[in-house]
């Protein structure tokens, strides 16, 4: 009789937003962590979660902290290193992709690739000191090496040339130059923070917050607006990543001076970008040209991240660099699958 594969589970670290991924669910979160004295961590945006029953210490901005000498400072003046809070964040996000089930004995966890080697042993040494994790130390993979070997299996990659991997995350694109067959990377991963998840955003939402100006009425100008304005770039987000599939969405905005609905459509969406996705594109081409990678020898793009599903995106790449760009069905899962 032969045996069944042991339960396994795929865990992504992102600058911003971590991804678990099991063989019947998937999941997402922000890079936020939530610590308790009396209740497990909770990984995710404070709304994201069901609320316990007492006050937790909300923490961010600790993924690039791993690895630092020098402690994240929580608001309560504690101080926590950046692996610690990372592997706390990864075991919470592993408990909710397995509906709070002991943790499988199989789990992989991918890392930017842009990280040098003191990170990643600092958060070998993190995940080690994890109970779940003392026994069987998780697999550590390089993004870019997860990401490659799912897209050779779905839905294929050149067999010659090079392959141009460009991840796309909320804080920055990673920008690998590959050979086709072994992909054995040609240069360092080079991070290009001009173009990212989160400036996508601002950008959407600096196009709707003019579109709203334009009529004098609404003010972003006073304290109270600052909440408001979170607000509406958590639904510019949402907008921009319905607008992958739509070419006209909606997204409520409560504003002083305004309330209602705002129309978006994928032109514009396309126009709120294009500035920096020209840059992006050309920031590829110096990399291949400082790669030694001629144009003849680039024989596909593949794209990864949220920001793949950008239909603007897949139109600049494939129209400036003349070859076919590939994807997964879920690229923003892609590492973690």
């Amino acid at each position: 009789m032969a045996e069944s594969p042991r339960p396994a589970i795929g865990l992504s670290v992102g600058g911003t937003t971590l991804a678990a991924v099991t063989a019947d669910r998937s999941v997402t979160r922000r890079a936020v962590i939530t610590l308790f004295r009396h209740h497990p961590a909770l990984v995710g945006l404070p709304g994201e979660n069901p609320v316990p029953d007492e006050a937790g210490l909300v923490i961010t901005d600790f993924v690039d902290r791993v690895g630092d000498p020098v402690p994240v400072v929580a608001a309560d003046g504690s101080v926590h290193p950046g692996e610690g809070l990372l592997a706390e964040a990864l075991r919470a996000l592993a408990g909710v992709a397995t509906g709070g089930r002991p943790l499988p004995p199989a789990v992989a966890v991918t890392y930017p690739a842009h990280w040098r080697g003191p990170a990643v042993e600092a958060l070998r040494r993190a995940l080690r000191r994890m109970p779940e994790w003392s026994a069987t130390e998780p697999l550590l993979i390089p993004d870019t090496a997860a990401a490659l070997t799912a897209l050779q299996a779905d839905p294929g990659l050149p067999t010659r040339g090079v392959v141009a991997l460009c991840d796309f995350g909320g804080s920055g694109t990673g920008i690998t130059f590959v050979e086709a067959g072994s992909h054995q990377p040609i240069a360092a991963s080079v991070r290009h923070l001009d173009f990212s998840g989160d400036l996508i955003d601002q950008a959407v939402l600096a196009h709707v917050v003019a579109e709203l100006s334009a009529g004098g009425a609404v003010d972003t100008t006073s304290t109270s607006a600052i909440g408001s304005l979170t607000h509406l770039r958590a639904e510019c987000r949402a907008a921009k990543e319905r607008l992958s599939s739509a070419s006209v969405t909606s997204l409520p905005a409560q504003l002083r001076g305004f309330r209602g609905d705002v129309r978006l459509t994928r032109t514009e969406l396309d126009d709120a970008i294009a500035p920096a996705l020209a840059e992006f594109v050309a920031a590829v081409q110096d990399g291949m040209a400082r790669s030694g990678v001629r144009p003849a020898d680039l024989t596909a793009i593949a794209t990864v991240g949220g920001g793949a599903t950008v239909p603007a995106v897949t139109t600049a790449l494939s129209q400036q660099l003349r070859v076919p760009v590939i994807t997964t069905p879920r690229p923003a899962l892609t590492a973690a699958i």
